[in-house]
């Protein structure tokens, strides 16, 4: 079965040409591949797991993961991206400010959130990250290569039915500002992001301040990071 178009949602039901508030396209995320990212994490964490996904959009991770015998929490700030998520419970709340009062086996966070270049917010992340973890758990995130912020250039690259266009933009005191344009049938989004290079060293010293430890990377790349409690969450 091949993924729908851009084209083919929006004429099956008009909401899909919804974008949420960061510019997330709707369209775009119900049709591009979910790629290799539920399998590292499957294969990072114990069978069965129950797991608190952060920020999972239209659940194209969600779905993988549901299928691998995971039981997910998917959160999202988007009710219309929610609506799409299936054999999950799901979330609709602001993933920086979460306190459900429950713990999990893993703490997922996809999209390169923790590549965010405001250190307060990456701090609120982290704590939200601990603040879920059973203290045997595991915090998983999700970044870009290590150097990529000060390495990037111009390209794209397709990734299932989406060409995926990159402008670098500018670096400016190790912060990169940059845009993806995705073009999906008929249909391109544009949406522009900074990002900074968040190595292991860093990574390391900023979980310390909230009672997680690294625990290194699960997959070749280094596009994904371990960590796991260190002291007993208040």
């Amino acid at each position: 079965m091949t993924n729908p178009t851009a084209d083919e949602l929006a004429a099956s039901d008009p909401r899909h040409d919804f974008v949420s508030p960061d510019g997330s396209p709707l369209a775009l995320y119900l049709a591009i591949p979910a790629g290799d990212a539920p399998t590292i994490v499957h294969q990072a964490v114990p069978p069965a797991s129950s797991i608190l996904e952060l920020g999972s959009g239209p659940g194209r991770l969600t779905r993988v993961l549901v299928a691998y015998g995971h039981t997910v929490t998917a959160v999202d700030d988007s009710r219309e991206m929610l609506e799409h998520v299936t054999g999950a419970r799901r979330v609709c709340a602001d993933l920086h400010e979460l306190d459900l009062g429950e713990r999990f086996d893993v703490v997922l966070g996809a999209s390169h959130l923790i590549n965010e270049p405001k250190p307060a917010t990456r701090r609120r992340l982290l704590q939200v990250c601990r603040r879920h973890v059973a203290e045997d758990g595991v915090v998983l995130l999700e970044r870009y290569p290590p150097g990529w912020c000060a390495t990037a250039r111009d390209g794209s690259r397709q990734f299932g039915p989406v060409r995926m266009v990159l402008e670098a933009g500018a670096l400016v005191d190790g912060v990169r500002s940059a845009a993806m344009t995705y073009h999906l049938g008929s249909k391109a989004w544009r949406q522009e992001f900074a990002a900074v290079d968040v190595d292991d060293e860093m990574l390391a010293s900023e979980a310390a301040e909230v009672g997680l430890g690294f625990d290194g990377t699960p997959d070749q790349a280094a596009t994904w990071v371990r960590l796991r409690p260190t002291w007993p969450s208040k």
